[in-house]
């Protein structure tokens, strides 16, 4: 294989991006909550068997997880992941494409749904560098395993696929990159060493108090406004 840098790569391999800003308004005007993300993945899988590029599809891995493997010789498994899922937020933004989608949740209550977290974006991307990385088989040899993870804002998806026997079905990863978009200049990548954009503290609080009526405030006891 001939070493090129990755500026002429990216090149010599490029993908309609007009394309992919249409596929990117789709999905952030139907998005689709956690665990019932069932149209974006189905889309998600179709447009990768478009490609024609010898991805192998599986679909419904712990839940609606899908992954596509390309297999190119002898070398390092590499997956990139992107996660799918929205969020029970009313989109107030006034775009053309704003969402005006609303889902019955798993609590029973009917919720606006909004991209607040930028899965669109992820899935969208992703599936850019699926067909970005087929087109420039020759310059790279190992396999590629693109995945796509359900049910990331509840934090369920990842262990839910790994319980439904992920490695079982795909070659275990030496790599795994889970990019997330950020406010950055375009063009640029940021990393670092360890966490970034990952990271999560919570407690758990028992407040103590004697409930009664508003009446008579004086026979109650508040823990809070104490």
């Amino acid at each position: 294989m001939a070493s090129q840098d990755v500026t002429s790569l990216l090149r010599s391999s490029a993908v309609d991006l007009d394309f992919y800003e249409v596929l990117y308004r789709h999905f952030h005007a139907q998005p689709e909550l956690s665990l019932q993300e069932s149209r974006t993945a189905a889309q998600a899988a179709s447009l990768l068997l478009s490609l024609n590029a010898g991805y192998e599809v599986q679909t419904s891995i712990g839940g609606h997880g899908l992954v596509g493997v390309l297999k190119n010789g002898a070398g390092k498994t590499v997956l990139l992941r992107a996660d799918m899922d929205a969020l029970p937020v009313k989109e107030d933004t006034g775009l053309e494409y704003a969402s005006k989608v609303t889902m019955r949740d798993n609590d029973d209550a009917v919720k606006p749904v909004m991209h607040a977290c930028g899965h669109d974006f992820h899935v969208t991307a992703l599936l850019a560098a699926a067909e970005c990385l087929a087109k420039m088989k020759d310059s790279w040899s190992g396999t590629l395993i693109v995945l796509f993870q359900p049910n990331e804002e509840r934090a369920g998806g990842a262990k839910a696929m790994v319980d439904d026997g992920l490695y079982s079905k795909i070659p275990v990863p030496d790599i795994v990159l889970g990019q997330h978009v950020m406010p950055q200049r375009a063009g640029y990548v940021g990393c670092r060493v360890g966490n970034i954009m990952s990271e999560a503290d919570s407690f758990k609080i028992t407040l103590y108090g004697r409930g009664g009526h508003g009446s008579m405030p004086h026979r109650t006891v508040d823990p809070v406004g104490k």
